[in-house]
């Protein structure tokens, strides 16, 4: 039997610290959200945004077990799953399900990988970084090995801008090569032609990050960003580019706690059993993702998690979801899958669940097994 990791979806019972001070943005104003943080529940009905649900099972066969779910891209024409455990690679399905070729292969031979950190897919190429040896592996659609890409900067996760410029999120790890000031950049750009960088976004190099527990893929889909200890959102508009979308604003006394525990990381360090204690009154922003019709901001503060549902068809206005240790958005559409998105494409949200949770065939189309791989769930929004 596999045992399923869907990882992110668990996403909500992570707690994300660390610290950020914006380096250099642009100029363009952001959004500013007042942000409720209700601390009493409200729950949001599935149905006041999403128009219907679907379910493509994942087709199983030996070449393509999935062990765990680390990340899913979406293409018009793709699903792509990122697998570090079994497969140890990115396996590629079309959009009924069907698998169609697997990317990379880990091993110490020549165009292979010790291990794969983040995923991008940009212009039908693979992009598989590999932070222990700090290269990146491309590949074609085809499956074909294309170029690896040599940098000196540790990073948790990337964003591919363009066929020259790729963007690096180092969170908080020190990049000492790179420190100016007294400062470590967040993010770092490379040109992949004439390694050309540019920094952006910095922390105090002195800040011990051992106790600091930091979201393995900051860059999020359509390039934005988002880190720990930081209230805002930023979207990667343009290479060596980062702007400000939209600014959470807190009541002052959660800056203000968010404020001094940022001086306390940055002169001793935290351990992990303190970290709960310190942060009781710290909001973190957790993952963000950005469709048509709908923007949606997960957050948590203390044991409260929340959604803010951002409404671009009702002037932006803001709507916040709020539950004590549970999901507060309730499906009342199929009472099936649980509202934990991984990804946004065009105007639809995707994520995953086990096989054995949804045995319906009449809903599934077809009969699956407990132990086949997991089922993407489709939302469609209104």
């Amino acid at each position: 039997i596999i045992i399923m990791k869907l990882k992110f979806l668990l996403f909500f019972f992570v707690t994300l610290v660390g610290c950020s001070n914006p380096g250099k943005t642009d100029k363009q104003e952001a959004m500013v959200i007042d942000v409720p943080l209700r601390t009493n529940e409200h729950e949001v009905k599935l149905s006041s945004f999403v128009d219907s649900i679907s379910y493509i099972p994942l087709e199983t066969k030996d070449e393509c077990l999935i062990g765990s779910v680390d990340k899913i891209l979406v293409t018009d024409d793709a699903y792509y799953v990122v697998d570090r455990e079994k497969t140890q690679s990115v396996l590629r399905f079309d959009k009924s399900g069907r698998f169609v070729r697997k990317y990379g292969n880990r091993g110490m031979g020549t165009n292979e990988y010790l291990s794969i950190t983040d995923v991008n897919v940009y212009e039908d190429k693979i992009y598989i970084w590999d932070c222990s040896l700090k290269k990146i592996f491309i590949f074609s659609s085809d499956g074909c090995f294309v170029r690896e890409i040599k940098t000196n900067y540790s990073a948790d996760s990337f964003f591919v801008l363009d066929d020259s410029w790729i963007a690096f999120c180092g969170d908080y790890k020190p990049n000492k090569e790179y420190t100016q000031k007294e400062l470590c950049p967040n993010v770092l750009f490379v040109n992949i032609d004439n390694s050309q960088t540019v920094s952006d976004l910095f922390f105090n190099k002195n800040i011990d990050n051992s106790g600091i527990i930091v979201n393995p893929f900051n860059f999020l889909c359509d390039g934005y960003l988002i880190l720990a200890l930081d209230n805002v959102i930023y979207q990667t508009s343009s290479p060596s580019n980062l702007e400000k979308k939209y600014i959470m604003q807190f009541d002052e006394k959660y800056i203000k706690a968010q404020e001094a525990y940022k001086e306390k990381i940055a002169v001793e360090s935290v351990a992990i059993d303190q970290i709960h204690t310190l942060m009781k009154d710290v909001p973190l922003l957790l993952r963000f993702l950005d469709t048509p019709s709908f923007s949606f901001v997960g957050y948590t503060l203390n044991s409260n998690f929340y959604w803010g549902i951002i409404d671009h068809k009702q002037a932006d206005s803001y709507i916040e979801a709020s539950a004590y240790a549970k999901n507060p958005i309730v499906n009342d559409i199929d009472e099936l899958a649980f509202f934990m998105p991984l990804m946004a494409h065009n105007n639809a949200l995707y994520s995953l669940v086990p096989s054995d949770k949804i045995s319906s065939d009449e809903v599934l189309g077809r009969h699956v097994e407990p132990d086949d791989n997991p089922i993407i769930v489709k939302m469609e929004l209104k």
